[in-house]
């Protein structure tokens, strides 16, 4: 199954207010607002912060939300970074119905092995999350990340269940620990070791393909890729870089009505100074902004 396909069959009703975290450069297309602690730094993910809705800068650890006033908090490849997932999955009960996550599984961190993901997470029963300190080597040097191309990411794509974990809960239901196996600990128990390991024989060259039924428009990408000249493709992304940074999107009085400060934790939020800043009517703490994106990263 397909991401987007994932992504699509989301129960998410049209009057729900959806906030993501991390969003990166593919957001999700229900996504009202975006929190993010480093929205000017790439160092963990692949490119900017698509600017499709508001960015507030903050820590998802402690998140500018009232309590239950965000109907679903949308959470992509981001879990696995955060330091303290407990504080933040304590964070996601405090102010979400609903949460979807989805993180690289067991196999895709075996492939990549990030530097800076902190754990390799599992799911059992459907509800629990089960975290891994994430001590896996990298078995195969950089050689995924030296050669990822549009090849390899649409061979991903095709295969994102076997390549991600996703989970879509009620935040009353979601549980999670930590397991005493270390990442690399726990993928030594699961696999298959001297007689009882399978070798596995290709099918293409007599059925096609394989299990995985590529479309036509795939297909056809994968055409103009092959024969598109590597300038063209560097112009192409530059263009996409520049008109996001100069499409922004305004922080709206409807949404800035379902945050809190983060001094004292309450409500009565105003704009001030013609939009340039945020202040708490209550204590007085004053959020600026900076470059489009309000600072509550305190």
């Amino acid at each position: 199954m397909r991401r987007s396909e994932v992504l699509d069959a989301l129960p998410v009703p049209e009057s729900a207010f959806v906030v993501e975290i991390g969003a990166g450069p593919t957001p999700f297309r229900r996504t009202q607002l975006i929190i993010d602690k480093y929205p000017f730094e790439n160092t963990e993910r692949h490119g900017d912060v698509l600017n499709v809705a508001p960015i507030l800068k903050a820590d998802a650890v402690k998140l500018p939300l009232a309590d239950r006033s965000c109907d679903l908090l949308f959470v992509s490849h981001v879990l696995e970074h955060i330091d303290q997932p407990t504080a933040f999955l304590e964070e996601a009960r405090r102010c979400a119905t609903w949460v979807y996550l989805e993180f690289p599984s067991r196999v895709r961190e075996l492939m990549y092995a990030w530097s800076f993901h902190r754990w390799v997470i599992d799911i059992l029963d459907g509800t629990t999350l089960v975290f891994h300190r994430n001590d896996v080597p990298q078995l195969f040097g950089d050689f995924f990340h030296q050669n990822y191309d549009f090849l390899l990411d649409a061979w991903s794509e095709e295969r994102f269940a076997e390549l991600n974990h996703s989970l879509h809960v009620e935040t009353a239901r979601l549980a999670w620990e930590f397991s005493p196996l270390t990442a690399l600990e726990a993928a030594l128990r699961a696999s298959a070791c001297g007689e009882d390991k399978v070798n596995y024989r290709s099918r293409y060259g007599a059925t096609g393909v394989g299990e995985v039924s590529y479309s036509r428009g795939v297909l056809f990408k994968t055409l103009l890729w092959s024969v598109m000249p590597d300038r063209l493709l560097r112009w192409r992304r530059l263009r996409q870089d520049r008109v996001n940074a100069e499409r922004a999107v305004e922080l709206t009085e409807a949404i800035l009505a379902r945050m809190i400060c983060q001094r004292c934790r309450a409500g009565a939020l105003g704009f001030v100074d013609g939009h340039s800043a945020i202040v708490c009517r209550s204590c007085q703490a004053r959020y600026e902004r900076e470059r489009g994106v309000f600072d509550f990263d305190v």
